[in-house]
């Protein structure tokens, strides 16, 4: 079982930031780094904001708290739409709210990526639970996401384009890579601040404001205790797309309902 008597960084003041690739000892040659880059490379565009510069696949998972355990669910067919996978957020994405969005499923290669399983492994180690959580499953979120940028003078923007949180408890956000980009600011604020944008939040009150810039350079959030933002990208002095991608994951206990 999870240990309950350390509080981590994440738990104790809302948000907190790693080094994954110097964590895990990976380096952007290793093959499996590659293999995971290249996922991102034909990432479908997001089917609800096809115009938002978004792409993205996402697939859905359980972690048994007492075991470590973790399996994928299976991916649902929805006829010409294809293998898709449903992601609610209820009214926490101002957005969307109410809408299940089908999200293009992740690949076979992606879901057997032995950095997604590090990833996983590690971020449930930075959240705790109460008792009664760990007696059931987590579900584990999975996103690749990637913003790009093709033309000056256009934005990529990520959902929603404001101070918000996620509705699950424990929310992280892993670079794979940056290039070309302008933008990209993720910043980290009060809760009561969730439907502001950064330029509101009063002189002295913003708890953090950073851009990950390395492979596997990620940082987590604790959703009750914090809002977060990332602000929208633009190509940058090359000549070559400005491309910014990640992974997100997000765990949510199962529990019984009757």
């Amino acid at each position: 079982m999870q240990t309950l008597t350390e509080t981590p960084a994440l738990v104790e003041h809302g948000f907190a930031r790693w080094d994954l690739a110097k964590i895990f000892g990976i380096t952007e040659s290793d093959p499996a780094f590659q293999n995971l880059r290249a996922e991102f490379v034909d990432l479908p565009p997001d089917p609800y904001a096809t115009e938002a510069g978004r792409n993205r696949r996402y697939a859905r998972g359980i972690f048994l708290p007492w075991s470590r355990e973790f399996s994928w669910i299976p991916d649902s067919h929805f006829g010409d739409e294809g293998w898709m996978n449903g992601y609610w957020q209820a009214d926490h994405n101002p957005e969307y709210v109410g809408v299940l969005r089908k999200l293009p499923a992740m690949s076979e290669a992606a879901r057997n990526n032995p950095i997604i399983r590090e990833i996983v492994d590690f971020d449930f180690e930075q959240t705790r639970w109460s008792r009664s959580d760990l007696a059931f499953p987590l579900h584990v979120g999975v996103h690749l996401i990637k913003l790009a940028v093709d033309d000056d003078g256009h934005e990529a923007i990520s959902s929603p384009n404001e101070l918000h949180q996620d509705g699950e408890p424990f929310v992280f956000a892993h670079l794979v890579y940056r290039s070309n980009v302008d933008g990209g600011v993720n910043v980290i604020a009060p809760p009561q601040y969730r439907g502001k944008q950064p330029a509101d939040v009063p002189a002295g009150e913003v708890l953090a404001e950073f851009e990950l810039t390395k492979p596997l350079e990620s940082y987590g959030v604790t959703d009750e205790k914090v809002s977060h933002y990332v602000s929208p990208i633009k190509r940058g002095a090359g000549t070559e797309p400005g491309e910014r991608a990640v992974i997100l994951t997000d765990f949510t206990p199962m529990r019984q309902h009757i």
